[in-house]
């Protein structure tokens, strides 16, 4: 199976492992019929008190995980130790058995610990600069369902209005203003596949009360509508055409 992303195509062979990150756009061309494990999961449900420090590697702002596939590439021992994880994810799921939730728990944070030890980064943000903007992003996770200013968040940083800005998207990589969007669209990604409401109210939920400015910057992220993202990623594929990686 072939896969291609934005600056790379990926020739997938037997017992091949590949990770694509969130706001990656790919596509897939299969040689012959595949069979194939899929794991998809929400990154920010899986922030705790030990791993939303490294927020900024999980939620790929310094850069995107599929970074990770050159190191797997090079590294074999890691590359069979993320496959037996997911495998047992995999394993766990399907029968069910008692404490499995504990088990898939436990897998998917030796994942995470992979994805932290082995992300190569270009220009990671200093850890000074990440406690300076830890409780700024604290905030942001509490409160973006709710309307949120830049000013409302000055005071936990005491920086000026115009440098903090600069500041923000230099140690992000994006504006404020697009990190709050960006929260927003994954809670309403959430929802649109997990919670049977229709989408005006999963704008409300997600940060979103206008429901026109919820589909424009939804499109933005995502290239299609609210209705469309839902309906494409629960149909059900056929035998011949299952999901990607």
């Amino acid at each position: 199976m072939q896969v291609e992303t934005v600056d790379n195509v990926y020739e997938l062979q037997e017992q091949d492992l590949l990770i694509i990150g969130s706001s990656r756009l790919h596509r897939t061309k299969r040689h012959q019929p595949v069979k194939q494990i899929v794991l998809q999961f929400d990154m920010l449900a899986q922030l705790d008190q030990y791993t939303k420090d490294y927020t900024p590697i999980l939620l790929e702002l310094s850069e995107p995980l599929d970074r990770l596939n050159g190191v797997l590439s090079k590294h074999e021992v890691v590359k069979e130790t993320m496959l037996n994880l997911l495998i047992q994810i995999y394993h766990e799921a399907c029968f069910m058995e008692s404490g499995f939730e504990v088990a898939i728990n436990g897998a998917l944070k030796q994942l995470l610990a992979l994805f932290i030890r082995h992300t190569p980064a270009i220009t990671p943000i200093s850890p000074a600069d990440w406690q300076r903007l830890k409780p700024v992003l604290d905030y942001i996770e509490l409160q973006f369902v709710h309307p949120i200013r830049i000013h409302d968040v000055l005071p936990l940083v005491h920086l000026e209005y115009h440098y903090f800005i600069k500041y923000f998207q230099q140690c992000i990589g994006m504006s404020f203003v697009d990190y709050l969007h960006l929260r927003r669209i994954k809670k309403a990604e959430h929802l649109l596949l997990t919670e049977p409401l229709n989408i005006a109210d999963i704008g409300v939920q997600s940060g979103f009360p206008n429901v026109t400015q919820f589909i424009r910057i939804f499109k933005r992220y995502n290239g299609c509508s609210p209705s469309e993202f839902r309906k494409k990623r629960i149909e059900r594929p056929s035998s011949s055409n299952p999901l990607i990686v």
